[in-house]
């Protein structure tokens, strides 16, 4: 907005407001009194345009852009910590004792029946790495405890929502009003649950007042099972167990609207192809920087896909771009996605993932 405030722009200005007969040249009283204050004032129109985009929505970061979305209402989704089963033999630990498994502290709680859980005192991705069966090692002596170890994993840790997804949210909710049960309305409840990417909305997909939400991690693939129980929770419950919320309007949906979250079937993507390698790359380093661009195409065109009834086709004639913009490889020949020539159309409720990639040199 400010771009024209330079300095040098502001002395042009100022050197032209000089009155007549003032010596304005290089070294001049005039012209060196000029210099401090001028140099301030551009800063200050720096400053100032940084400012205006931190209040701007496409331009706001950080906690600028959280609030600009609560203005909206659309909160950013926080980091959550992992959380597993936990294996304990003889007397149980008092709630909030602390243990060490591996290289991270965990803290011991007991969900409501009184089964114990290990909650990672770190959120985000970094507790989603314990094998089954590690020891947990107490950091204080526990009278009685025997043995403690690691069970099968309960929920994952996610990282807290970047800015550029949480932009997005904002702008749909701008966009898009989410209200009385529309689409959008729908579309934003899914994605308001931690641990979801995005949501795909298939209006009257088992007949009058039903919806079902297909729920994406912030990768693009399949939420998982906690994170689509999270989602039918908030949204519509479903007490009696039947796969479909009971449409009581016990959650954010109104009386009537039988609500159903699931996550999307995978559809793996196997390519193969012979390429032709450059100078000083081996076939795996060809093979990894082409795993990374189809990952990297499959998360896009899965995020794309998700405000459409339909999933977006997988196109042959792209994948075949990827391989040759790919690090180390020259050329290629002989390219198939699942043994076949053609473009991919997965269905409504399908997403594609990352099969296995198999590169032959020329």
């Amino acid at each position: 907005m400010f771009e024209d405030k330079t300095y040098e722009n502001l002395l042009a200005e100022a050197l032209a407001m000089a009155p007549s007969g003032v010596d304005t040249r290089q070294g001049s009283i005039y012209r060196d009194a000029l210099t401090g204050p001028l140099l301030a004032l551009a800063g200050f129109y720096v400053e100032l345009d940084n400012l205006i985009d931190l209040t701007r929505v496409d331009s706001a970061v950080d906690e600028y852009l959280d609030d600009r979305g609560e203005e909206f209402a659309v909160d950013r989704q926080e980091a959550t910590p992992a959380r597993y089963a936990a294996n304990i033999t003889g007397t149980m630990p008092d709630e909030g004792s602390e243990f060490i498994i591996g290289n991270l502290f965990f803290d011991l709680f007991y969900d409501d029946d009184g089964t114990p859980y290990f909650e990672c005192e770190e959120v985000g991705v970094i507790g989603n790495s314990v094998i089954n069966g590690t020891q947990a090692l107490p950091v204080s002596n526990i009278d009685g405890l025997e043995a403690a170890s690691v069970g099968a994993m309960i929920e994952i840790g996610t990282e807290s929502e970047d800015d550029e997804d949480y932009r997005d949210r904002v702008q749909e909710r701008i966009s898009g009003p989410a209200e009385n049960g529309n689409k959008q309305h729908f579309k934003t409840w899914c994605e308001s649950v931690d641990g979801v990417g995005h949501a795909k909305i298939i209006p009257l997909w088992n007949g009058p007042n039903t919806v079902k939400g297909i729920i994406y991690d912030d990768d693009g693939l399949p939420a998982n099972e906690l994170v689509i129980a999270k989602v039918q929770e908030y949204v519509d419950p479903d007490n009696d167990g039947d796969g479909e919320g009971d449409g009581l309007g016990e959650g954010a949906a109104e009386i009537g609207c039988h609500f159903t979250a699931v996550a999307p079937a995978s559809l793996p993507i196997s390519v193969t192809a012979t390429v032709t390698l450059a100078g000083g790359y081996s076939i795996d380093d060809a093979t990894e920087s082409v795993r990374e661009a189809i990952a990297n195409y499959l998360k896009e065109t899965a995020i794309s896909g998700s405000s459409s009834t339909t999933s977006p086709i997988i196109r042959f004639n792209a994948i075949g771009g990827l391989i040759i913009d790919a690090d180390g490889v020259l050329d290629y020949d002989s390219l198939l996605l699942n043994g076949d020539t053609a473009n991919i159309q997965p269905s409504a409720d399908e997403v594609c993932v990352l099969g296995t990639i198999t590169l032959t040199q020329a």
